[in-house]
């Protein structure tokens, strides 16, 4: 049964990330930019990844009925900012990563100056396509939605998270639990739930079924930081793309750290029930979500 379920979430998957992978190829390579520019774009958001935020809004807003016309460009937005994300958390200033997804990191493939300038403009794209015209939403919900678009990665959400991070590794910062949630939240979970709660905007959802959705992105994002963290230490290296162990080395800020493996395992079945039980007030089919709190919890990668 449980294989039916895998195969099922797999597809699905697949299929939003081949629908992503091959309009923001068309997108990228659009921009009348520097040649080299456009490459560490390009390089950056088509360097594999499973699309997993785009995949939550996509998916949320089909329960309403949504067009892929219309939830396609916040989806976009959302993967060219955590694009830019991930090419600054593998600069030698923050992580110093080598390997992203089995490839050199941005700034080894196309040195430092680079990465930093593809970055800042994949982000700035972003915006752009949340304001564009062809996104076709009424004008003050795009309002709201580029509105809790900066909460989620500014100061006070995504890069308030890369901050605390870092200032965690320092073996005079005492990290505690409550600590570690802020860190957690701010680093991994409002990026992913801006995708689910903006899904339910583009529907109409109620404010209630808002907050269900945006508590949904919550959980979800801590189960995917833990099980991030977890496959740090027991991950395969060839499999996962990356190196691995490196989390014990920077002394980063894990529930690992904290609590140790065995509890973190436990926390992630715990919380894999706490986001079907928020599902389960929505009174739409969502099985396919359900299942996606499954996969990312056993995922290899």
């Amino acid at each position: 049964m449980l294989k039916i379920k895998k195969d099922n979430i797999y597809k699905r998957i697949k299929f939003h990330k081949e629908f992503f992978d091959s309009n923001s190829k068309q997108i990228l390579n659009s921009l009348k930019a520097p040649k080299v520019l456009k490459n560490v774009m390009l390089y950056s958001i088509l360097n594999g990844g499973k699309r997993i935020r785009p995949f939550i809004l996509s998916e949320v807003a089909k329960l309403y009925g949504v067009k892929k016309n219309v939830y396609k460009y916040p989806s976009y937005a959302i993967e060219m900012a955590h694009g830019f994300s991930l090419i600054y958390d593998d600069l030698p200033c923050m992580d110093n990563d080598v390997l992203r997804r089995g490839k050199p990191t941005v700034h080894i493939a196309f040195n430092e100056a680079n990465a930093l300038l593809g970055g800042a403009s994949l982000l700035i794209l972003a915006y752009k396509i949340l304001s564009s015209n062809n996104f076709k939403a009424n004008k003050n919900l795009k309002n709201k939605i580029i509105e809790n678009f900066s909460d989620a990665i500014g100061s006070e959400g995504m890069l308030a998270g890369q901050f605390l991070d870092l200032e965690a590794e320092s073996p005079l910062f005492k990290l505690t639990l409550q600590k570690f949630k802020i860190i957690q939240q701010k680093k991994t979970s409002l990026l992913i739930a801006f995708s689910s709660l903006t899904g339910a905007m583009l529907g109409g959802a109620s404010q209630k079924e808002q907050k269900i959705f945006l508590e949904y992105g919550l959980i979800i994002g801590k189960i995917f930081q833990i099980t991030d963290d977890i496959l740090d230490v027991e991950g395969n290296e060839k499999v996962m793309g990356k190196k691995i162990n490196k989390d014990k080395k920077l002394n980063k800020a894990t529930l690992i750290r904290l609590k140790g493996i065995t509890y973190a395992k436990k926390e992630v079945e715990r919380l894999v029930s706490l986001a079907k039980n928020e599902l389960k007030k929505i009174r739409k089919d969502t099985k396919i979500l359900e299942e996606f709190a499954d996969f990312l919890s056993t995922r290899i990668q």
